[in-house]
């Protein structure tokens, strides 16, 4: 199995594994209780707070466990709108995360505006300029730091200084970077998230990380109240492994983009006709969202499943039953494009080998797909 479906989920690091199998076998005691076992792992989860704050630059009570980044976005709109009154606006990228688009139009009823795409896949700096300039400036501002779908890097820096200048909330959806590129910068956000299983961690946990949050989970004084609930502390020092075994690898990850731009020129060769989504952008290492020359994506998909290499339709939170895929509304695609969209998003496991290997795929599946195409019109004759 070559498993090219990173941007949905990743497997458990080794590393994370061992802490989180430990942690369900001797450290399964209450972190609030009075007890000695109750302050030891309350004395744990306190050293994997001060160390992932000190990686982001962030203080010690700027880090809120979550059950992940659903929740943590969730809990941003949620905490601004409570303080804002019924004529503020927000103001989203057209890329973000229906956990974002979703939120944001849940808590800010039509008081919601989108910046335009560019046909990159990018957001236009000058235009969030211009808007904060001219237009009456909006409580809260979010921009994903990289696209889910197509990997593409949004200028998310520039655009935190610039809504900081203005005194306006920067939100920044940074769970495709974390764990993939550097995070210094983020700091300079007033807040941004991570979800655990991006990066080898255990899923059902992520971090919120910053400013100015009210409480949004009632009934309990954990997280600093701002998250009642008892704490998952396997999870948390799970993903805390997961994250400074990442943090640590020292791997080049120039050398694993290489590998992927090689892998796009010879699709390309495959298929002239191939479109690949964001390639003149910065975009993150691992990610290829191409449009393929013909036949609906879930065939693709099926049909390299059959051969052992799963690769993606894009979002897989904008699949089936979850709805469309944003950057494909926010790109105008057509409808055939939008059910022609593959996304193959790798990790540090894969290997030149596996990326050569899934190209043969795709031309073995593109013979087979074409041969059931001709057989299909011959019957139907």
């Amino acid at each position: 199995m070559s498993y090219f479906d990173n941007n949905a989920t990743t497997p458990l690091h080794p590393n994370a594994h061992e802490v989180f199998v430990k942690a369900l076998s001797e450290s399964w005691a209450n972190p609030s209780s009075p007890y000695r076992l109750g302050a030891q792992l309350r004395a744990s989860l306190e050293i994997c707070r001060e160390e992932i704050s000190s990686i982001f630059g962030v203080s010690h009570d700027e880090v809120v466990f979550t059950s992940g980044a659903t929740e943590a976005n969730n809990s941003v709109f949620f905490a601004l709108s409570r303080s804002s009154s019924s004529s503020d606006r927000v103001l989203l990228s057209p890329f973000e995360h229906p956990s974002v688009t979703d939120a944001a139009e849940y808590w800010f009823p039509k008081r919601v505006d989108f910046l335009r795409a560019q046909p990159d896949g990018t957001i236009c700096i000058s235009e969030l300029e211009d808007y904060l300039r001219i237009s009456t400036p909006p409580v809260l501002v979010s921009i994903m730091a990289a696209s889910n779908e197509s990997g593409v890097v949004q200028p998310w820096k520039e655009a935190a200084v610039i809504c900081k200048s203005h005194g306006i909330h920067f939100h920044c959806d940074s769970t495709q970077l974390i764990g993939k590129k550097n995070v210094k910068g983020l700091s300079l956000c007033s807040s941004f998230i991570s979800s655990a299983h991006k990066f080898g961690g255990p899923k059902g946990v992520g971090w919120l990380m910053g400013k100015c949050f009210s409480p949004f989970l009632i009934g309990g004084q954990q997280e600093k109240g701002m998250r009642g609930g008892t704490e998952n502390f396997a999870a948390v020092s799970s993903s805390h492994a997961a994250f400074l075994a990442v943090e640590n690898s020292c791997i080049d990850t120039s050398e694993l983009a290489a590998i992927r731009d090689r892998f796009e020129h010879q699709m390309l060769k495959l298929f002239p006709d191939l479109k690949i989504i964001g390639c003149g952008a910065r975009r993150l290492w691992n990610t290829s969202l191409m449009i393929m020359p013909d036949f609906e994506n879930f065939r693709w998909v099926g049909k390299l499943d059959k051969l052992g290499f799963q690769v993606s339709t894009g979002s897989a939170c904008s699949t089936s039953k979850f709805g469309g895929s944003p950057l494909a509304t926010a790109l105008n695609l057509s409808d055939i494009e939008s059910r022609r969209l593959v996304r193959v998003s790798s990790y540090f496991s894969n290997s030149s080998a596996d990326w050569a290997a899934l190209l043969s795929a795709f031309d073995k599946t593109f013979m087979e797909l074409q041969e059931e195409s001709r057989d299909s019109a011959v019957i139907s004759l």
